[in-house]
């Protein structure tokens, strides 16, 4: 009986002894997996992975952002050009304009161009829209060359110029085209039947602009043939209002450059040139240095006078002339004129002006 009760003691042990073995295995199993979890739920490595969460998700953000910024200020610079495009105050040249557009590539929004494309389609001839040119007296055509920082500084000058001239009396109504293209036989500048055109690499040159349109203005008010001393006398002019209103007597500073010229102007008002020993150096009557000694006794005005009183004197004077046939009369009708328009502001004024002409030996009324 008790060999019986000690084997199944001892099978009962044994039993025992195998459980609690697998029981701390499985004890052990558990632990490590806990151990291994555990290290992802550790608060150190939790804050790491939100914040690179974080991270990822504030790029992506901003990336999008990004892009959308991007094609909003795109959007935004393609319609202010085909705003800018229809400023021409004319319908024609307004849809010649958005069809430069299109063909260049500048409406690049897909949805845009073909409403836009669909619009010049189906427009009427002499319909459409036009807004008024920003000064209504000066439009630009668009070329490759007139690139929208130089559009923008050259309407900005031509608006304050035309403004300046309007105020000292020199009005005019008739529109000028601008032309931004290369001229032939090198760089030039030339202006006729109310159309501008400037080399591109001239029209950075703020004096350049102005002279040609400076042409237009006084051609509005007479239209002698552009010779001998009345030519003379217009360019001078041209000269010498251009760079007043710079404020800056010497003419193409920058086109001296783009001529290859040794000198670093073009022409300078700032002379003391006499108007007989220019003439007389002139073999065939070289109407530029003529016009050159006209300009310098403008800004001689100029410096003892003022811009506020030279400047509405020559103007005035130009306005006034009526031009001899022969040309040797025309100096003296001129300077005739210029003493009557400086007697207007007072007698003192008259005297100034009469003593700098007499200076530069120009021919004058007794």
């Amino acid at each position: 009986m008790s060999d019986v009760s000690d084997r199944e003691r001892f099978e009962f042990d044994r039993e025992k002894w195998h459980a609690d073995i697998a029981m701390r295995g499985r004890e052990v199993a558990v632990k490590e997996r806990e151990q291994a979890s555990s290290k992802w739920r550790s608060p150190l490595v939790v804050a790491i992975l939100a914040a690179t969460a974080a991270a990822v998700g504030n790029a992506v953000v901003a990336v999008v952002n990004g892009g959308q910024q991007v094609a909003l200020e795109d959007s935004k610079a393609e319609s202010a050009r085909i705003l800018e495009m229809t400023k021409t105050g004319d319908t024609e040249a307004a849809a010649r304009n958005l069809e430069f557009l299109l063909r260049s590539g500048l409406i690049a929004n897909p949805d845009r161009a073909k409403k836009v494309t669909a619009f010049l389609a189906a427009r009427t001839p002499g319909t459409g829209p036009s807004l008024p040119a920003p000064s209504g007296k000066v439009a630009f055509e668009p070329s490759e060359n007139l690139t929208d920082s130089l559009k923008q500084s050259l309407d900005k000058l031509m608006q304050d110029y035309v403004s300046s001239l309007d105020k000292i009396g020199f009005a005019v109504g008739e529109r000028v085209r601008v032309k931004i293209e290369p001229t032939q036989g090198g760089p030039n500048a030339h202006y006729s039947d109310n159309v501008i055109v400037i080399d591109p690499k001239l029209a950075a040159d703020p004096s350049v602009p102005l002279r040609e349109y400076n042409h237009h203005v006084l051609a509005s008010t007479h239209k002698e043939p552009q010779q001998g001393s009345y030519a003379a006398i217009e360019s001078g002019i041209a000269d010498y209002l251009g760079c007043s209103f710079l404020n800056n007597p010497r003419l193409g500073e920058i086109a001296a450059k783009a001529f290859g010229q040794n000198l670093p102007f073009i022409r300078n008002m700032a002379n003391d040139k006499k108007y007989d020993d220019v003439k007389g150096k002139s073999p065939g009557f070289d109407f530029y240095a003529v016009g050159e000694a006209w300009s310098g006794a403008f800004w001689a005005m100029r410096t003892t006078l003022g811009r506020d009183v030279s400047d509405p004197i020559v103007v005035a004077a130009w306005r006034s002339m009526k031009w001899p046939n022969v040309d040797a009369e025309k100096p003296l009708a001129f300077t005739t004129a210029l003493l009557a328009a400086a007697g207007q502001k007072g007698p003192e004024q008259a005297k100034t002006v009469r003593s700098i002409l007499a200076g530069r030996h120009f021919p004058l009324p007794n």
